[in-house]
């Protein structure tokens, strides 16, 4: 069994980029739902008992039409999970969660023994989890798994050379045409508008007058379609850790997300040079890391735990987790073992033997961002000017592959943007609440910002780290200050008080603050 790599050691993230959905799930029976602008009072949704989990969690589907312009055409199903209020008898509706990604399933999330919202919620709520159109227990997008390894290892090196760049988009162009091949008209609607006139369609199966939701990372931009479709149907909308959908320049994209990664970088290197539990403590962080990424562009940086060559770009990933002050003491030590080319003194666990990829396998990443963003680069010569461009302004990270995965994915997509930028509008709805990390790497915090001008909504700030909040992130206990202010509105429609910002619980090192 190969020995793991320092490069294999991550420390846990949510990421904006897809996590690939496992196996499938067995879902109750379809049924069709009521057409969108029909006044159903109860719901017709057969809900069933999930069929491969202990946890008390129901699963169903609902039909919808594959393309919204033809209602009476071909219908798609879409897959949701269930925890019913554990106090019915101050049940207030069903609350619906959209996961992100794109590519996590709410649905498989569900099924585990994660708490996914506050004790509050599970109480007064139907809390249900949604498979977005095309992903897992929903109808699929389906390709070809070699073709979706060939697309993502073309992409790390694409910025090399303008030859490595044109089999990018070979590839990317081979991938796209396979998935549609495999998948069918479904293929080409899968946008977040698409995703939330489906939203409208359970709302409707389930009998809701009105709904409360909430949406996650890349379902923020569900979220914001929702709140201008159906303005009126609107209980309650909760977006945390927002994307931007005015943005229209890669730049613009780039920007503030590199932005991001570099100060959280430099608010780790402050508490290296001033902390013995740091590895680089007394070596200058930022000068130790500068050498880090110049081994790594002249092809000398070597994983000691495997002999392995670690480019820039895959150092660039490891140290996203720069990002989590909770590990800084763990990703510090993990850089100074390449910089030094020593193995780590503890035998690290054996990495998980992986069943063998199925030959077609569900991936949706590359079709939902494209068909939501209009960003096309178009050569290497492109990325290397805008990699310097992001050098000189940001020149400890220089880059963050968060933001180069989804650009790059769209290189060569045969398809057309249905939905393209456009500033997020919210007219005629009740009061909204959006969530912002101030140190949001992936979902940056100028993005919620901007959302929630756009929309006229409160924006709820944690001052601290991590991608999204609700109900606490990564490395902590949850935030009193945070939870009662989210709850608060999605039980009782109090609006958070205006410019809200709560304190980091986080200590850099691990451990929590008292609140």
């Amino acid at each position: 069994m190969n020995p793991q790599s320092l490069a294999e050691k991550r420390l846990p993230a949510r990421r904006l980029t897809a996590i690939l959905a496992g196996a499938l799930m067995v879902a109750a029976p379809a049924v069709a739902a009521t057409p969108a602008n029909a006044e159903a009072r109860t719901s017709t949704i057969d809900w069933q008992q999930c069929k491969d989990t202990q946890e008390k969690v129901e699963c169903a589907t609902v039909k919808v039409p594959l393309d919204w312009s033809k209602p009476n055409g071909q219908t798609i199903e879409i897959g949701l999970a269930r925890r019913k209020a554990a106090k019915p008898g101050a049940r207030i509706g069903s609350i619906l969660f959209n996961a992100g990604g794109p590519g996590i399933s709410a649905v498989e999330q569900f099924k585990g023994k994660r708490k996914w919202v506050t004790q509050d919620l599970y109480d007064r709520f139907d809390v249900i989890g949604v498979d977005p159109r095309g992903l897992n227990t929903s109808t699929q997008i389906k390709c070809d798994s070699d073709l979706v390894k060939k697309a993502a290892a073309a992409r790390a090196v694409a910025y090399r050379s303008q030859a490595d760049f044109s089999a990018l988009r070979r590839a990317n162009v081979k991938l796209s045409d396979n998935c549609r091949k495999l998948t069918g008209p479904l293929y080409d609607h899968v946008d977040s508008r698409n995703v939330a006139r489906d939203t409208e369609a359970i709302r409707v199966a389930l009998g809701e007058d009105k709904i409360t939701q909430i949406g996650f990372s890349y379902g923020t931009l569900t979220i914001q379609a929702y709140a201008e479709l159906f303005s009126n149907r609107v209980r309650a909308l909760v977006g945390d850790g927002n994307m931007d959908h005015s943005v229209t320049s890669i730049w613009d994209f780039m920007d503030v997300q590199v932005g991001a990664v570099e100060t959280n970088f430099n608010a780790f290197a402050d508490w290296c040079d001033k902390t013995s539990d740091c590895a680089f403590y007394g070596q200058d962080t930022r000068k130790s890391y500068g050498e880090l990424k110049e081994k790594a562009k002249s092809g000398d940086l070597v994983d000691p735990s495997t002999g392995d060559k670690v480019d820039f770009v895959k150092l660039t990933s490891i140290s996203q987790n720069v990002n989590l002050p909770t590990f800084w003491k763990d990703i510090a030590a993990t850089l100074k073992h390449l910089l030094d080319g020593t193995k780590p003194e503890e035998t690290p666990p054996p990495v998980p033997t992986q069943a063998p990829s199925p030959k077609v396998q569900n991936y949706v990443s590359q079709t939902v961002f494209c068909q939501d963003w209009d960003f096309d680069l178009k050569s290497q010569a492109e990325v290397k000017s805008l990699s310097a461009r992001l050098a000189r302004k940001y020149p400890n990270m220089e880059w963050n592959p968060n933001a180069t995965e989804s650009l790059l994915t769209c290189v060569g997509y045969q398809g057309k943007t249905t939905n393209p930028q456009a500033p997020a509008k919210a007219k005629g709805t009740p009061p909204l609440v959006l969530v912002g990390n101030l140190h949001d790497f992936a979902t940056v915090y100028p993005w919620s910002q901007a959302a929630a001008k756009q929309m006229g909504a409160n924006l709820v700030t944690y001052e601290g780290y991590a991608h999204t909040y609700y109900p606490g992130t990564i490395g902590f206990g949850p935030s009193k200050c945070m939870n009662d202010a989210i709850d608060g509105y999605l039980i009782d429609l109090k609006v958070p008080a205006k410019g809200l910002s709560c304190p980091a619980l986080e200590v850099p090192g691990g451990g929590n603050k008292p609140e």
